[in-house]
């Protein structure tokens, strides 16, 4: 058994393969933080246009009052 973890330490704790557990660790942080501030930017991007489309509704009531 302590073989099989001695193994196993050494194997985790080697330079290739320490590095692409690093480097894959990385990229999946990357895409997680890029899709966060994507899922912000497009509720950003809707509260705008429910602002406008709101806006858009008003000027609207207001014309129709007018008339």
């Amino acid at each position: 058994m302590n073989n099989i973890t001695s193994l196993l330490g050494k194997a985790v704790c080697s330079g290739p393969f320490s590095f692409a557990l690093g480097f894959g660790l990385g990229v999946l942080a990357f895409y997680m933080l890029d899709r966060a501030k994507e899922k912000r930017r497009l509720e950003e991007t809707q509260r705008e246009i429910e602002a406008m489309v709101k806006a858009l509704e008003l000027k609207l009531q207001q014309e129709s009052k007018t008339e």
